[in-house]
Parts: structure tokens; C-alpha cells; sequence
């Protein structure tokens, strides 16, 4: 019987959430927007914000792909997801994407995220 008072008060707090919240529309128009020119203190940034991003992406490109291999190897054959296919295709779009993306912090995606 608790279950069934807990029910609408949730109900109730979501959508007052939902109501509360700030447009989702407005997050549009500051796109529009001419992106801040980078200055000192973004080209900074993006030199102490790159080491600590490479070499996670390092670790986790190596990773995935030593772990890709040895799932490639334990399931040969086995047919996977795709249409008649191994899970080799899957397990190789796995390693491929770990890969890609940015490998450095850029001044203009300083200035971008972080304001001027």
C-alpha cells in the first residue's frame, strides 16, 4: 500500500521537475553565437589540459585494443549481433572508436567551454 502513495508524489516531483527546468530551446541560440577568440590563458589551458587527456586516451586506446584482441581470439567464429556475422566486426568497431576523438585539448575548445 506504500508503493501506491509513493507513486503520484514521484509523479508529481517529475513533472514539476520537468516544469522547473530551463528551456531546452535556448540552449539553440547560444550556438548561434560567434565563439570567444582565444587568448593567453586558453592556450594555457589547453597545454596543461592536453598531457592528462592524452595519456588516458593512450591507456584506454591500448587497452581496448589488447582486450579486443583477446576477445577477437577467444570468440572466432562465434556468430554475433550482425546479419550472419562474427562478433569480430563488432569487437573491431569497439577497438576502432576507443581510438578516435581528439587526442589534444585545443585553445578554442578552452575558450569554449570554459568562457573568457
Amino acid at each position: 500500500m506504500k508503493h501506491k502513495t509513493n507513486s503520484p508524489l514521484i509523479a508529481a516531483l517529475v513533472v514539476f521537475g520537468l516544469l522547473a527546468a530551463p528551456s531546452l530551446g535556448l540552449a539553440g541560440e547560444s550556438m548561434q553565437q560567434e565563439p570567444p577568440r582565444p587568448g593567453f590563458v586558453h592556450i594555457l589551458g589547453g597545454i596543461l589540459l592536453t598531457p592528462p587527456l592524452f595519456v588516458g586516451k593512450l591507456a584506454t586506446c591500448v587497452g581496448t585494443q589488447v582486450t579486443a584482441g583477446v576477445a577477437y581470439v577467444a570468440t572466432f567464429g562465434v556468430e554475433g549481433n550482425y546479419d550472419g556475422g562474427t562478433n569480430g566486426r563488432e569487437i573491431g568497431e569497439v577497438a576502432r572508436r576507443s581510438c578516435t576523438g581528439p587526442w589534444w585539448v585545443r585553445p578554442s575548445q578552452v575558450a569554449r567551454d570554459y568562457g573568457e
